[in-house]
Order: C-alpha cells, then sequence, then structure tokens
C-alpha cells in the first residue's frame, strides 16, 4: 500500500478543515514503509501540535502509516 508523507505546515487548510496542520506540498512524498518516529495518528498529531517539530516529530517529517492515497488535491 503506498502513504503519504512530508513535512507539517501548522495552519489549516481549506481542502484539510478538521485540522489545524496539512503537509506542505513541496515536501509530499510516497513511501511504503518509514521509521516509527515519523508515524501518528491524525487526532494525535492535532491534540499535540505545539510539540510537533520538536521532540514529538522532529524536524516536522510526518510519515502516517495509517494514511491512504485517494487523489491529488491542488491548493
Amino acid at each position: 500500500m503506498v502513504h503519504v508523507q512530508g513535512r507539517i505546515l501548522k495552519k489549516r487548510q481549506p481542502y484539510n478543515p478538521r485540522y489545524d496542520f496539512s503537509l506542505d506540498p513541496d515536501t509530499t512524498e510516497f513511501f511504503n514503509y518509514a521509521d516509527e518516529v515519523c508515524d501518528a495518528e491524525l487526532f494525535y498529531v492535532e491534540e499535540h501540535l505545539d510539540e510537533v517539530c520538536g521532540a514529538f516529530l522532529p524536524g516536522c517529517h510526518y510519515c502516517p502509516g495509517a494514511s491512504t492515497l485517494i487523489r491529488e488535491v491542488r491548493p
């Protein structure tokens, strides 16, 4: 299964209105397997957004293993 990863931007986007973050489209890549250090559930990232880019999701790198590629979103 193909998953989506990239750097987190801490701002809400119209195409992702339920969350106060999104992936930077300039850093979006696809993967089959990634390290656990960048994996987290969406709701957990939202609840701990103030910790993102520090010890939690270092470098703002997010690779949710539960992600699924559905379609391309154009900002």
